[in-house]
């Protein structure tokens, strides 16, 4: 039986990209059989590595939530937390922080890209950013991860970590198997050759509004050419229009390009708006009742908090009796 966690940073308005790109995965996942625990994580701490508001922090952490919600997470059959809520991720991280060397979160190439993106926000938690990510998913001894190839290094890490604790204090972790959940590619409407993202206004945000979506949809980059044809490599604009259509509407993308075969671009995008807007309609029913309804959501996550510390405190104390720390 695997024990699945997922974790996601409040860093911005969950997207279109997140949504068919991982989340909708995420959920086929745990709803799998041979899936003995699911826990789905708004990953606050992690969000305070990076630049962040502290004003509006706790309505991007709640949007998150709300999202989760409306996207299908079951509260009955999944646990939904927020990560500061449970104090003892920051426990293990120091814990494993003990055995983990510099030098393997030095090499990571997240840690150097990041240094990059923000030169001036240089700081001992984005050092340590991967040693936090690994107690999230020990501390529930977790064996399997949802992530995008570009966090195979962080579960790499992971093992190596766990495999240091079972050989200095005793078998206590299994290996942790990553699920790749990346789905079809959403790239950014303005740089189609870049993915779609949660901080800039390149993505269309699950809680955009009509009109939003219509006019972010209208300015989307195009290519050269009249032609409404895949081709990733020369036409990148009209690709990313064709698969989102193609995802969203389950017509394959051939159909797609005889159904506009002779017509416009501007055509295309009037017609994938509305698309679109129908198939966010009811996710954005369902998030704005529980943004309406604050109590009903904080009742969820206080629930699924309390059972989540439950299972981390058991884990904890027989890590740190193995520790001699009991």
């Amino acid at each position: 039986m695997n024990k699945i966690f997922s974790g996601i940073r409040p860093s911005g308005k969950l997207h279109l990209g997140n949504y068919l790109g991982a989340i909708k995965n995420w959920l086929a996942l745990s709803e799998a059989e041979g899936i003995d625990q699911t826990i789905f994580a708004v990953v606050d701490l992690h969000g305070i590595t990076t630049p962040y508001d502290p004003k509006k922090f706790p309505d991007q952490v709640m949007d998150t939530v709300c999202d989760y919600l409306a996207a299908g997470v079951d509260p009955d059959k999944s646990l939904l937390i927020r990560q500061s809520h449970v104090p003892q991720h920051t426990e293990l991280a120091w814990l494993l922080n003990t055995i983990t060397p510099v030098s393997w979160l030095d090499r990571l190439p997240t840690y150097k890209e990041k240094l990059e993106q923000t030169p001036k926000y240089h700081n001992m938690g984005l050092l340590d950013y991967p040693v936090l990510m690994a107690a999230d998913i020990l501390l529930y001894k977790s064996t399997l991860v949802p992530v995008g190839e570009d966090q195979l290094p962080h579960i790499d890490l992971t093992n190596e970590i766990a495999k240091r604790f079972n050989s200095t204090f005793g078998n206590t972790f299994e290996p942790v198997k990553p699920y790749l959940t990346e789905g079809a590619r959403i790239m950014s409407l303005q740089e189609p050759t870049k993915k779609m993202s949660k901080t800039g206004d390149d993505g269309i945000a699950l809680s955009d509004s009509p009109d939003t979506i219509r006019e972010k949809i209208k300015k989307a980059a195009t290519d050269s050419g009249k032609e409404i044809k895949y081709d990733e490599q020369n036409k990148p604009g009209i690709s990313n229009l064709l698969t989102i259509y193609h995802l969203l509407s389950n017509k394959e993308i051939s159909v797609l390009e005889s159904q506009y075969a002779g017509k416009s671009y501007v055509e295309l995008k009037n017609d994938l708006a509305e698309v679109v807007v129908n198939f966010l309609k009811p996710h954005q029913e369902k998030y704005n009742d529980l943004r309406d309804n604050p109590d009903k959501v904080l009742k969820i996550l206080e629930a699924s908090e309390q059972k989540a510390r439950e299972i981390a405190e058991k884990n904890l104390k027989e890590i740190k009796q193995k520790m001699g720390l009991g």
